[in-house]
């Protein structure tokens, strides 16, 4: 949302679906978040750091209620937690409306793309540049959507064409994020800061143009899809 004099706020500590291409409950989500806020004063967090597109990252409270507590409770966002997490953000707050609203069957909680313990938030499928030289630049992130810690040993992901690549035992604490790199690296495995795992190919993974994610759990149960498709893409 965008304020009065001009500032972008990336709404922190929860994820939405997107309205472009638009997700099921998007335009829902957009809808509450406007009449939470739309003509009233909003307090934002103190010092809200910034994203790389210039975006303040920070909750927005209206009369001391929590948007990103809002939007949870109505099934319209999960959990979504990039560390370092402020201390002053309620998490064990937002977890608990988020397990009410799962338990109830609330908006995307009713959908298929939230039945797994995964999530993919993002795709990036084609890295910036040459992708034959930037091999990590292509990944995903994903969100553990549960109200648990997971520990991702034995899940893995393939692409469109048949590949698989296991993940390594990495543990995602309650709806933290983790990004997974096409290339190699050391695994950032600490929760204090973002994780990170690396699938270890020499060469680019994703077809710029089109591809199929595709998480399974340790029991081979699909746990989230998402396609990447770029018309003026090339490999």
């Amino acid at each position: 949302f965008t304020l009065r004099d001009g500032s972008k706020v990336r709404l922190a500590a929860v994820n939405t679906p997107e309205l472009r291409p638009t997700e099921a409950y998007a335009v829902e989500a957009r809808n509450a978040a406007e009449a939470f806020m739309k003509g009233a004063r909003v307090e934002l967090d103190k010092n809200p750091p910034q994203d790389s597109y210039g975006r303040l990252i920070s909750q927005a409270y209206v009369d001391g209620k929590s948007l990103s507590e809002h939007l949870v409770s109505l099934g319209l966002a999960h959990v979504f937690l990039i560390p370092p997490v402020p201390e002053s953000h309620d998490v064990s707050a937002l977890l608990s409306a988020q397990k009410n609203a799962r338990e109830a069957n609330r908006g995307i909680w009713s959908t298929e793309r939230y039945r797994g313990d995964l999530h993919i938030t993002s795709f990036h499928a084609n890295a910036a540049g040459d992708d034959r030289k930037n091999i990590n630049g292509e990944y995903l992130r994903l969100c553990n959507i549960t109200e648990n810690a997971i520990n991702i040993e034995g899940y893995s992901i393939t692409d469109a064409s048949g590949g698989r690549w296991v993940f390594p035992a990495v543990t995602i604490p309650a709806g933290h994020t983790i990004k997974v790199h096409s290339g190699q690296g050391t695994n950032a495995t600490d929760p204090r800061n973002q994780l990170a795992i690396y699938l270890g190919s020499s060469r680019p993974i994703w077809n710029n143009r089109h591809d199929r994610a595709t998480i399974y759990d340790r029991y081979s149960k699909i746990s989230d899809v998402r396609i990447h498709e770029s018309l003026s893409a090339g490999h």
